[in-house]
């Protein structure tokens, strides 16, 4: 039987149920329909992949605070630190970080801002038509692309988002946190 205790957080209490919502974020931004949900979507994927740092930091123990983050618990820059002391383990935090950040404040306006980096969102016709010209327009498949770009060169941002969900998962379970979910679990 599930635990019932009130949350703040329509039920999500673990690690676990926020990478649950990053996976189900990310089938939302493949299967959007239109370039605005893609954006929020998108949006979802950053927020949590970047706030399970916090989600982590809460459930581990304070010696596992203290080895994760190089901090103690309450410490101020502890999720900073996380980033910093496993950015070998979670190679693509850093983006949701600015992203995440980005989205709450408009700018980053804490940590390191990553220049040359930025997101949007597109709609490609596959294949390419003319308004001009009726007889393109047979069989025009829509693409939305959403994405990040580093350095001029663009990103497909689920691809992003695929890896850091990856990268959580690894963790997650190397760490003992990961808990499976089964049909009708609540």
């Amino acid at each position: 039987m599930s635990d019932r205790t009130p949350t703040k957080t329509f039920g999500l209490k673990t690690p676990s149920d926020l990478h649950h919502k990053l996976v189900h974020d990310i089938s939302r931004l493949r299967s959007a329909t239109s370039s605005d949900d893609a954006k929020y979507a998108a949006f979802d994927c950053a927020v949590d992949a970047w706030h399970l740092t916090d989600w982590v930091l809460h459930a581990v123990s304070d010696t596992d605070h203290l080895r994760l983050s190089g901090r103690r618990r309450h410490s101020k820059d502890a999720t900073f630190r996380f980033t910093a002391e496993n950015s070998a383990r979670l190679p693509a935090l850093e983006f949701c970080r600015q992203i995440a950040n980005s989205v709450k404040h408009v700018v980053v306006t804490r940590g390191d801002r990553m220049e040359g980096m930025s997101t949007g969102a597109t709609v490609r016709f596959d294949p390419p038509f003319c308004p001009n010209e009726p007889e393109t327009w047979k069989k025009v498949g829509i693409h939305i692309l959403t994405y990040i770009e580093v350095d001029d060169q663009r990103y497909d941002v689920i691809e992003l988002f695929e890896d850091m969900a990856s990268q959580w998962y690894e963790f997650l379970v190397a760490e003992g946190l990961f808990v499976a979910r089964y049909f009708g679990d609540e």
